[in-house]
């Protein structure tokens, strides 16, 4: 038996509003209880309500959690659902305690005086507020973003495809495969010289400190000017940029033993970066970092040859792993890297394989450590602050 309706993406939205119900009415009640007779309305029917409505915000908090791990979200829309968890968490830990509290002082005898009752019916609209905070930006995230809504299909479409005109979800990065890759074809001899600047820049800030690099012939001269090395170079990774078959540029990285760690000159609190990558040919693994303070600390995602994803921090040179998952890394993935305060997202292919948690981090760069053998090809990297 299915409980979930095929339109419906997970079963949150089907059960998010019964702790706002339940609570919102048990406040109501608590209020309209001081002048009904007693044995008509009494504090024991509080509690039952109270406490209906902690259990219902427990569930609804973990149907919440699964359900954001579900949606494949946007730059706009991270940091409200990052605010949206947070509120959340409050909310559920308050009408939890709460509830346990109501019991505790009916069951506390000479304890249930009304000085007592008002005083926890004025404690139960703290309640009210956090919901409030907590749905404000749940609904947001629906009615202003589309989270987790279908597109309706129309009779007539316009004879145009974003998707595929304008991919944004690695699909493009799937041109090319390995078995292409060995026949790429070399950029001009000068690709990996000063002479390559002749070309335009494709490193594009695109506003508000944002970047986008969508990699050209002139990848290296790129990855020169605009990153670092804290860990080997440009000539021990055998950087060079290369030309598919199908006209489309790519960086390649290749060698035996690599360890080449690169990152931006500029450091971000809050960010989400997109790589464009494919490791099929590696032995071994890489990791898409942010919040970089030096080659010893930093947060990171990585993702091995063998498929394992793993999400954490290296601090003083030790890892601290958040979180554990799988990918599948025969083909050119597009991966995406969220660092949104406490929280920590790894997305593949648009379908979130990790999110962990942690202390907030220092503010640092982004890039990406290649450790192996084998080769690693870049075809896109963007940074957007959150």
């Amino acid at each position: 038996m299915e409980f979930i309706p095929e339109w419906a993406p997970n079963i949150h939205p089907m059960i998010v509003h019964f702790p706002i119900a339940l609570f919102i009415l048990a406040i109501i009640m608590d209020v309209v209880g001081y002048v009904l007779p007693e044995d008509w309305w009494d504090e024991k029917k509080n509690l039952i309500l109270y406490g209906l409505s902690g259990v219902a915000a427990v569930g609804t908090y973990f149907s919440g959690k699964e359900a954001a791990d579900s949606v494949f979200i946007e730059a706009e829309t991270q940091n409200l659902l990052t605010a949206h968890a947070d509120w959340a968490e409050y909310t559920v830990w308050f009408m939890g305690l709460y509830a346990l509290l109501r019991i505790g002082v009916y069951f506390w005898d000479k304890a249930n005086t009304k000085l007592i009752r008002i005083g926890l019916t004025l404690l139960s609209f703290v309640g009210a507020f956090l919901l409030f905070q907590t749905g404000d930006r749940g609904a947001q995230m629906v009615y202003q973003y589309g989270v987790g809504v279908k597109a309706v299909d129309l009779d007539n479409p316009v004879q145009h495809d974003h998707e595929t005109d304008h991919d944004e979800s690695g699909e493009a990065a799937e041109e090319h495969s390995h078995a292409e890759g060995e026949e790429h074809s070399e950029a001009s001899e000068g690709s990996n010289d000063e002479g390559s600047m002749g070309s335009s820049s494709s490193f594009k800030e695109t506003g508000n400190g944002n970047w986008e690099w969508g990699v050209g012939t002139n990848a290296v001269s790129d990855l020169k000017n605009n990153f670092h090395w804290l860990s080997g170079s440009l000539e021990e990774v055998n950087a060079e940029a290369m030309t598919t078959t199908n006209g489309s540029n790519i960086l390649s990285f290749s060698g035996n033993n690599l360890n080449g760690f690169f990152v931006g000159h500029q450091s971000y609190n809050k960010v989400q970066v997109d790589y464009y990558v494919d490791i099929s040919a590696l032995d071994g693994k890489i990791m898409l970092t942010n919040n970089v303070v030096d080659g010893s600390n930093f947060d990171f995602v990585s993702i091995a040859s063998d498929g394992a994803v793993k999400q954490g921090r290296l601090v003083n040179g030790e890892e601290e792993i958040f979180e554990e998952g799988t990918a599948d890394i025969s083909k050119p993935m597009f991966v995406r890297v969220v660092g949104n305060g406490t929280h920590f997202r790894g997305y593949v292919n648009k379908e979130m394989v990790v999110h962990g948690h942690g202390d907030a981090p220092k503010a640092g760069g982004v890039g990406m450590k290649i450790e192996g053998s084998g080769t690693v090809l870049l075809e896109k990297m963007s940074m957007t602050k959150l």
